[in-house]
Protein backbone atom coordinates (compact mmCIF):
# COMPACT_ATOMS: atom_id res chain seq x y z
CA UNK A 1 0.00 0.00 0.00
CA UNK A 2 1.35 3.55 -0.76
CA UNK A 3 2.50 5.51 1.87
CA UNK A 4 3.07 9.83 1.95
CA UNK A 5 7.01 10.82 2.68
CA UNK A 6 7.21 13.54 5.30
CA UNK A 7 10.13 16.03 6.57
CA UNK A 8 11.09 19.25 7.65
CA UNK A 9 11.53 21.66 4.91
CA UNK A 10 13.65 24.83 6.30
CA UNK A 11 14.31 28.28 4.58
CA UNK A 12 17.60 29.41 4.69
CA UNK A 13 18.26 33.00 3.49
CA UNK A 14 21.69 35.69 3.89
CA UNK A 15 21.04 37.86 6.72
CA UNK A 16 22.85 40.92 4.74
CA UNK A 17 22.15 42.47 1.54
CA UNK A 18 24.80 42.39 -1.44
CA UNK A 19 25.89 41.38 -4.91
CA UNK A 20 25.35 37.21 -6.04
CA UNK A 21 28.95 36.11 -7.03
CA UNK A 22 28.35 32.59 -6.80
CA UNK A 23 25.26 29.91 -7.08
CA UNK A 24 26.56 26.47 -5.80
CA UNK A 25 23.43 24.60 -5.41
CA UNK A 26 20.34 24.10 -7.47
CA UNK A 27 16.70 22.29 -6.69
CA UNK A 28 17.11 18.54 -6.96
CA UNK A 29 21.58 18.87 -5.05
CA UNK A 30 22.28 17.06 -2.29
CA UNK A 31 23.98 19.06 0.23
CA UNK A 32 25.72 18.31 3.64
CA UNK A 33 26.17 20.25 6.29
CA UNK A 34 28.12 23.13 5.98
CA UNK A 35 28.57 23.08 2.49
CA UNK A 36 27.82 26.51 0.36
CA UNK A 37 24.60 27.05 -1.15
CA UNK A 38 25.29 30.80 -2.80
CA UNK A 39 27.74 33.30 -1.67
CA UNK A 40 27.76 37.74 -1.87
CA UNK A 41 30.43 40.02 -3.30
CA UNK A 42 33.28 39.26 -0.40
CA UNK A 43 35.85 41.71 -1.42
CA UNK A 44 35.43 44.83 0.75
CA UNK A 45 34.76 42.46 4.13
CA UNK A 46 38.17 41.27 2.86
CA UNK A 47 39.65 44.19 2.39
CA UNK A 48 38.54 44.43 5.95
CA UNK A 49 40.15 41.67 7.57
CA UNK A 50 43.03 42.02 5.33
CA UNK A 51 43.54 45.55 7.60
CA UNK A 52 42.24 43.92 10.68
CA UNK A 53 44.94 41.20 10.85
CA UNK A 54 47.84 43.68 9.85
CA UNK A 55 46.55 45.64 12.52
CA UNK A 56 46.61 42.92 14.97
CA UNK A 57 50.26 42.05 13.84
CA UNK A 58 51.76 45.56 14.58
CA UNK A 59 49.66 45.60 17.95
CA UNK A 60 50.95 42.00 18.92
CA UNK A 61 54.76 42.70 18.23
CA UNK A 62 54.72 46.07 19.78
CA UNK A 63 53.01 43.67 22.90
CA UNK A 64 55.82 41.69 22.64
CA UNK A 65 58.51 44.28 22.42
CA UNK A 66 57.20 45.91 25.54
CA UNK A 67 57.62 42.58 27.09
CA UNK A 68 61.23 41.80 26.00
CA UNK A 69 61.79 45.24 27.60
CA UNK A 70 59.82 44.94 30.91
CA UNK A 71 59.96 41.34 32.14
CA UNK A 72 59.27 42.16 35.32
CA UNK A 73 57.92 45.55 35.99
CA UNK A 74 59.60 47.59 38.66
CA UNK A 75 56.72 50.13 39.35
CA UNK A 76 53.08 50.46 38.96
CA UNK A 77 53.03 53.04 35.80
CA UNK A 78 54.96 50.23 33.64
CA UNK A 79 52.66 47.64 35.23
CA UNK A 80 49.66 49.77 33.92
CA UNK A 81 50.99 50.23 30.86
CA UNK A 82 51.72 46.52 30.40
CA UNK A 83 47.60 46.11 31.17
CA UNK A 84 47.53 49.15 28.57
CA UNK A 85 49.61 46.86 25.81
CA UNK A 86 47.14 43.31 26.93
CA UNK A 87 44.21 45.31 26.53
CA UNK A 88 44.94 46.68 22.99
CA UNK A 89 45.92 43.33 21.43
CA UNK A 90 43.02 42.05 23.44
CA UNK A 91 40.76 44.55 21.17
CA UNK A 92 42.65 43.80 18.87
CA UNK A 93 41.60 39.92 18.49
CA UNK A 94 37.73 40.71 18.76
CA UNK A 95 37.88 43.05 16.43
CA UNK A 96 39.51 40.32 13.42
CA UNK A 97 37.47 37.73 15.29
CA UNK A 98 34.15 40.39 14.06
CA UNK A 99 35.53 40.45 10.76
CA UNK A 100 36.06 37.10 10.11
CA UNK A 101 32.34 36.88 11.24
CA UNK A 102 30.95 39.25 8.95
CA UNK A 103 33.08 37.81 6.16
CA UNK A 104 31.57 34.33 6.56
CA UNK A 105 28.21 35.65 6.82
CA UNK A 106 28.51 36.80 3.44
CA UNK A 107 28.31 32.74 2.55
CA UNK A 108 24.83 31.19 2.61
CA UNK A 109 25.85 27.67 4.26
CA UNK A 110 23.51 24.90 4.27
CA UNK A 111 22.52 23.97 8.57
CA UNK A 112 22.00 20.24 8.07
CA UNK A 113 22.26 17.72 5.24
CA UNK A 114 19.50 19.10 2.99
CA UNK A 115 18.31 18.11 -0.74
CA UNK A 116 17.64 21.74 -2.14
CA UNK A 117 13.90 21.93 -2.92
CA UNK A 118 13.96 25.48 -4.53
CA UNK A 119 15.97 28.27 -5.12
CA UNK A 120 13.81 31.33 -5.76
CA UNK A 121 15.93 31.76 -8.90
CA UNK A 122 18.80 33.30 -7.54
CA UNK A 123 21.90 34.32 -10.02
CA UNK A 124 25.03 35.67 -9.81
CA UNK A 125 24.77 39.54 -10.64
CA UNK A 126 21.61 40.12 -8.28
CA UNK A 127 21.64 42.59 -5.65
CA UNK A 128 19.28 41.00 -2.63
CA UNK A 129 18.08 42.41 0.48
CA UNK A 130 18.37 40.88 4.14
CA UNK A 131 16.16 38.09 4.32
CA UNK A 132 15.13 38.43 0.48
CA UNK A 133 15.81 34.88 -2.14
CA UNK A 134 15.70 32.41 0.26
CA UNK A 135 16.88 28.64 0.24
CA UNK A 136 14.08 26.09 0.74
CA UNK A 137 15.40 22.83 1.44
CA UNK A 138 14.32 19.74 3.13
CA UNK A 139 16.31 18.50 5.90
CA UNK A 140 16.89 14.32 4.83
CA UNK A 141 17.71 13.42 8.59
CA UNK A 142 13.62 14.03 9.59
CA UNK A 143 12.48 12.43 6.73
CA UNK A 144 10.13 9.87 7.35
CA UNK A 145 7.45 7.50 5.73
CA UNK A 146 3.64 7.94 7.59
CA UNK A 147 1.54 4.89 7.65
CA UNK A 148 -1.48 4.34 9.09
CA UNK A 149 -2.27 0.82 10.10
CA UNK A 150 -4.42 -1.07 12.55
CA UNK A 151 -1.67 -3.83 12.93
CA UNK A 152 0.23 -4.38 15.91
CA UNK A 153 3.77 -2.47 15.92
CA UNK A 154 6.41 -1.24 18.23
CA UNK A 155 9.12 1.19 17.70
CA UNK A 156 12.35 -0.10 16.44
CA UNK A 157 10.45 -2.62 14.78
CA UNK A 158 12.55 -3.08 11.38
CA UNK A 159 10.33 -3.05 8.25
CA UNK A 160 11.60 -3.63 4.49
CA UNK A 161 12.01 -0.01 4.13
CA UNK A 162 13.42 1.29 6.81
CA UNK A 163 12.67 1.52 11.10
CA UNK A 164 9.88 2.37 12.53
CA UNK A 165 10.86 5.28 14.91
CA UNK A 166 7.07 6.21 16.07
CA UNK A 167 3.84 4.80 16.42
CA UNK A 168 1.03 7.62 17.28
CA UNK A 169 -2.84 6.49 18.01
CA UNK A 170 -5.14 8.74 16.07
CA UNK A 171 -9.17 9.22 16.45
CA UNK A 172 -9.75 5.69 13.68
CA UNK A 173 -8.73 3.52 16.53
CA UNK A 174 -5.73 2.96 14.26
CA UNK A 175 -2.29 3.82 14.63
CA UNK A 176 -0.21 6.24 12.63
CA UNK A 177 3.09 4.71 11.90
CA UNK A 178 6.77 6.73 11.15
CA UNK A 179 8.77 5.07 9.55
CA UNK A 180 12.69 6.20 8.80
CA UNK A 181 13.55 4.89 6.01
CA UNK A 182 16.72 3.14 4.77
CA UNK A 183 17.34 5.44 1.86
CA UNK A 184 16.77 9.38 1.44
CA UNK A 185 17.91 10.20 -1.57
CA UNK A 186 15.19 9.87 -3.96
CA UNK A 187 12.21 10.66 -1.72
CA UNK A 188 10.51 13.86 -1.70
CA UNK A 189 8.26 15.51 0.72
CA UNK A 190 4.64 14.71 -0.20
CA UNK A 191 5.56 11.90 -3.09
CA UNK A 192 3.85 8.59 -2.53
CA UNK A 193 5.79 5.12 -1.98
CA UNK A 194 5.62 1.27 -1.43
CA UNK A 195 6.28 -0.39 1.65
CA UNK A 196 6.09 -4.27 3.20
CA UNK A 197 5.17 -5.45 5.97
CA UNK A 198 1.12 -5.56 5.35
CA UNK A 199 0.96 -1.77 7.00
Amino acid sequence: MKRKVTADIIDVRFAFAGKTVRVYKHPGDSVKTGDWLASLDRKELQTILDKELADFEKVRAEFEIFVLNNPNPPDDMTKYKKIQAQASLNASVKAVELAKLNLDAFVLKSPVNVIVIDDSQLRVGINITPGGYSYKIMDTDSVVIEAETDLEVKLGQKVESGEIVAVVPNMKGKQIVKIKPEKTQDLRVGQEVEISMGL
